[in-house]
């Protein structure tokens, strides 16, 4: 998960001490990586447990998160606790955790998609100053994700930068 020139890893059964070194040398100075312990027995995307929204404000899953355990450079940022995902029902979740609510795209400081069937999410989103756009995308899940995991961006304005 990029933040500017900063990078949030989480050691899981998808990505291992190998890849995460291979990461910081690979990267060398340029970036930072940070580790995020998760206490999930099966980890497997970060988007579902730890979401940066805007410069300042991270989303956290408090079912795999201690927030008192998270990279001290995070200490000025507002920690969003999610909170409780709405069951899903009707649709193969595949891989997908409950916490697949998480995993929401921003498509600036403000304005974020979310799963529309979600409403604890949107609330959530809207309490914390956010303009959430509602869109249904549970016909992703079964490929094991929702809007971070199906989307990239290929160009992005401005220049890199450290939001720390």
């Amino acid at each position: 998960m990029r933040c500017g020139k900063d990078i949030f890893v989480l050691k899981s059964n998808m990505t291992n001490y190998s890849g995460i070194n291979w990461l910081r040398r690979h990267l060398g100075e340029k970036y930072t990586i940070h580790e995020i312990e998760s206490s999930c027995p099966t980890p497997m995307h970060i988007d579902s447990t730890f979401m940066p929204l805007a410069p300042g404000k991270v989303l956290v899953n408090p079912d795999y998160i201690d927030i008192n355990k998270l990279p001290k450079i995070l200490k000025s940022w507002d920690i969003l606790v999610a909170p409780e995902p709405d069951p899903i029902t009707g649709y193969i979740v595949s891989m997908c955790s409950k916490w697949i609510s998480l995993n929401v795209l921003m498509l600036d400081e403000k304005r974020v998609v979310v799963e529309k069937s979600q409403e604890s999410t949107i609330r959530a989103m809207k309490d914390w100053g956010f303009q959430p756009i509602p869109c249904a995308f549970l016909n992703y899940t079964p490929f094991g994700g929702s809007f971070h995991c199906a989307t990239l961006d290929i160009r992005r304005k401005g220049e890199l930068k450290s939001y720390f």
